[in-house]
């Protein structure tokens, strides 16, 4: 089972992902999590340029080839092994971000962008996607607020008017997917609400699908 979470920026995807992770490990599944881009070296490499604010920027095209170039890494060295040995894999991003930050956010030719969706995961895709759908402002202000004196990088110093298409170019992706989204509204300060919300959902799916899932580490 591939489960992925997507939202605008400064709504809590990696506390939801960790706790929905350790939930799901306590009720005995092989679950293991990863970021994209990221988690690969070369990732990791893709990540820091694309997001390191004393790095230059780089022109949209640009931008988006390397997110698929990541991408590619991604699917082959840590989704498929899970997915094909029966596991969960949770992911903090996906393709649909591509969409909607590329996309939407920069304009970019939607069509060419699944098309290389498409390619780069050949062809296939996460089971189900939790959307938190966040109001971009008060997702900025979340960043900014940071207890741990977090800087802002290059996507998210983009100006609001970027981040709204952003958001709006989520709620359009849900809907042309509707069986394959789940939309949580962000509850600012009540993580374990929210949490409670996309356990059920996350259930839901595993029953409705019959899945028949390892519980046991096979690493």
């Amino acid at each position: 089972l591939w489960i992925n979470f997507e939202s605008g920026d400064g709504a809590g995807k990696g506390t939801q992902i960790k706790l929905l992770a350790e939930y799901l490990k306590q009720k005995g599944f092989f679950v293991e999590t990863g970021r994209e881009p990221g988690q690969t070296a070369f990732g990791e490499y893709i990540r820091k340029v694309l997001q390191d604010p004393s790095l230059p920027a780089l022109l949209p095209k640009t931008e988006l080839l390397l997110y698929v170039a990541s991408g590619i890494e991604f699917i082959e060295q840590k989704v498929k092994p899970i997915l094909q040995k029966g596991g969960i894999f949770i992911s903090d991003r996906w393709r649909y971000s591509t969409k909607a930050y590329q996309g939407y956010g920069l304009g970019l030719d939607l069509e060419i962008i699944d098309k290389l969706t498409h390619f780069s995961g050949d062809g296939i895709c996460p089971d189900i996607n939790v959307l938190i759908d966040i109001e971009p402002e008060i997702g900025l202000d979340n960043i900014s607020g940071n207890e741990f004196g977090h800087k802002l990088d290059k996507i998210e110093q983009r100006g609001i008017d970027y981040h709204r298409k952003v958001n709006e170019g989520y709620r359009k992706i849900a809907l042309e997917n509707k069986e394959r989204f789940f939309v949580l509204s962000y509850i600012p300060g009540k993580p374990l609400e929210m949490q409670e919300q996309i356990r059920k959902e996350i259930e839901n799916c595993i029953n409705q699908h019959g899945l028949n899932l390892l519980k046991h580490d096979f690493s």
